[in-house]
């Protein structure tokens, strides 16, 4: 049985504060008792806290029954501080620059979301510009993905006081959810739809913008709270997560795809044990390497590089057997995935 998505009660926070800009006190919303007493719960405790994805989506319904406002996602976003995001939003903001917050954002990204159904973010950067990546597992996140795409872009412009960041794509996995003129004043670049990932393209410049608020100091007693409250979170982290995070680190890192003797080992678990711990989680060895290979697969499309290079990169015996596994994964072929990325 799969896992319950948590996330932080920064987003519980940040909806409260987005009614309270339109003059809506929350108890005003068609809500039961049991609701109500659940967010009365809710937002008394810690931002860093966290609690039930599908609880805040049933609040988002709420909302939406109440105010006429198509564009929830952006205007949410538009009500957002670094103190929303609890430990790792004080983080970006006293970060030297973009590039370092960016750094903090992807390693402390499970003080906000807690889940292994949410891929994490990657990301990559050349002479000229920086890409940030990531798939859509379930289309129950659309939601969730879209409203943290909108704060990230709309806190760095808080944190480096510009009207304006060097944005030159944004890339959604899924169809629009709302008419395009709220995108394009939202974001004010290129907009592409029904992509391979979820894509984020600036201009190189940004990385080092430096936030207003920079403490060095301050930044290093923060990185260590941030790691002590992910160690007594450890017991939370399921194998299965542990594999997909192993799992990307070989195929980036070694270019090739490991053995479960191997994963097995560096979990200190028997091979027996960890196929056991992941069919108890409705998952398996293939399943998640196959998965993090198509993830691996669709940003070596983006790069100079041939099929047959990235089929071994990945651990295939040849190209035919990676655009085997790529249409059976995707349902198209490796050429079509191609064009489409450029």
């Amino acid at each position: 049985m799969q896992d319950e998505i948590k996330i932080s009660n920064g987003y519980f926070q940040l909806w409260n504060e987005f009614l309270k800009q339109n003059q809506v006190d929350w108890k005003a919303l068609d809500l039961v008792q049991a609701q109500q007493d659940v967010l009365q719960q809710i937002l008394s405790q810690a931002i860093d806290q966290q609690s039930s994805y599908a609880f805040f989506m049933q609040l988002i319904d709420a909302t939406r029954q109440q105010l006429d406002c198509p564009d929830l996602a952006f205007a949410m976003a538009r009500c957002i501080h670094p103190a929303h995001f609890g430990l790792l939003g004080y983080m970006a903001s006293r970060s030297e620059n973009l590039a370092q917050a960016l750094d903090y954002v992807i390693r402390f990204s499970r003080l906000v979301i807690d889940s292994a159904h949410v891929a994490q973010m990657q990301y990559v950067h050349d002479e000229q510009t920086i890409r940030i990546f990531f798939p859509l597992q379930d289309e129950k996140y659309i939601f969730l993905h879209e409203m943290n795409l909108a704060a990230m872009f709309y806190l760095a412009k808080q944190f480096v006081s510009l009207d304006s960041l060097p944005l030159l794509q944004m890339s959604f996995v899924n169809a629009p959810q709302i008419a395009l003129k709220y995108y394009q004043e939202f974001y004010q670049c290129p907009i592409k739809f029904e992509q391979a990932r979820y894509e984020v393209i600036f201009s190189t410049e940004v990385l080092w913008l430096k936030p207003e608020q920079a403490d060095a100091n301050l930044i290093q007693l923060l990185i260590k709270q941030a790691e002590e409250t992910l160690v007594q979170r450890t017991h939370r982290v399921t194998v299965a997560q542990q594999l997909q995070f192993i799992i990307a680190e070989y195929l980036r890192l070694q270019q090739r795809a490991p053995k479960i003797e191997a994963i097995a080992q560096e979990l200190h678990l028997s091979v027996r044990t960890l196929q056991r711990q992941l069919s108890q989680l409705d998952t398996s060895f293939k399943k998640i390497l196959e998965e993090e290979r198509m993830q691996r697969c669709e940003y070596l499309l983006t790069q100079q590089r041939s099929f047959t290079d990235i089929a071994l990169d990945l651990g295939y015996s040849d190209q035919s057997a990676l655009a085997r596994a790529y249409k059976a994964y995707r349902g198209r072929t490796l050429l079509q995935q191609k064009q489409q990325l450029k």
